[in-house]
């Protein structure tokens, strides 16, 4: 049996249709999990545990970030850049001070751009 790792709960879903928040939610408790979990990806858009030790369900919003936002997209790396930071406050990674230095941006715009972008996500998982 696989022994449980620090760290709280992914959060609880109920039938009721996925929010922003939801999505936030999931973001957040996936990155708490990746800094002492090993994770790979057999293929595009699915990663997996390494050691077992997560529920692989754990990494699936990350994954499904890529299919709705795109692999590389600015957007995706904002929402991922935030929920790192958020999860890890700030221990791991760049900060998003430093992201909106680098790109020029206000902390309103950075907020704007991965509130949307956390929208699409949660429209996506609804219609699926």
């Amino acid at each position: 049996m696989a022994s449980r790792i620090e760290g709280p709960d992914p959060p609880q879903r109920s039938a009721d249709p996925w929010t922003r928040a939801d999505v936030e939610r999931w973001l957040k408790a996936a990155f708490r999990a990746m800094p002492s979990t090993p994770i790979y990806a057999p293929r595009g858009n699915t990663l997996h545990a390494a050691t077992g030790d997560v529920p692989d369900a754990t990494f699936d919003i990350v994954a499904f970030s890529g299919t709705v936002l795109g692999d590389k997209s600015e957007e995706r790396q904002v929402v991922l850049l935030w929920a790192r930071a958020m999860a890890t406050k700030g221990d791991v990674g760049g900060s998003i001070a430093e992201f909106c230095r680098r790109t020029r941006w206000s902390r309103a715009t950075f907020d704007r751009r991965r509130i949307n972008a956390c929208e699409r996500i949660a429209v996506a998982k609804n219609a699926t």
